[in-house]
């Protein structure tokens, strides 16, 4: 599931970087960071020049089996045997058409990347 969530992460790098022209930091969320319920939080940050700042792109979370434990998700296995599920959870949002506005736009005007465009 780790490998899983990981993979996530590379498909929207090469989505912000491919497509919308915006380069991209892949990390990790430090432990105040992480979103509620999760074990670990992925992110890809965006740095937009105008303002020197970074804006978070998107997440992928390792929700690991705290979900289904609270919220009694389960399978039948190849035993007929009750298992809770393993879970992760992803957020591409809105906020990248507005990001690659940011970063590729100035007072005259919007200069979409060519793939957009």
């Amino acid at each position: 599931m780790e490998q899983f969530a990981l993979q996530i992460l590379e498909i929207y790098a090469k989505c912000y970087e491919e497509l919308l022209a915006v380069p991209v930091v892949k990390g990790r969320k430090s432990k105040d960071e992480t979103f509620a319920g999760a074990d670990r939080t992925t992110t890809v940050e965006l740095y937009v020049p105008c303002s020197g700042r970074g804006i978070q792109g998107a997440t992928s979370h390792m929700l690991g089996q705290n979900f289904s434990k609270m919220f009694d998700v389960t399978y039948l296995d190849k035993k007929n045997e009750s298992q809770k599920v393993w879970q992760t959870s992803w957020g591409y949002s809105t906020r990248s058409i507005g990001s690659m506005i940011m970063i590729h736009s100035d007072n005259k005007g919007l200069v979409s990347p060519p793939r957009v465009a």
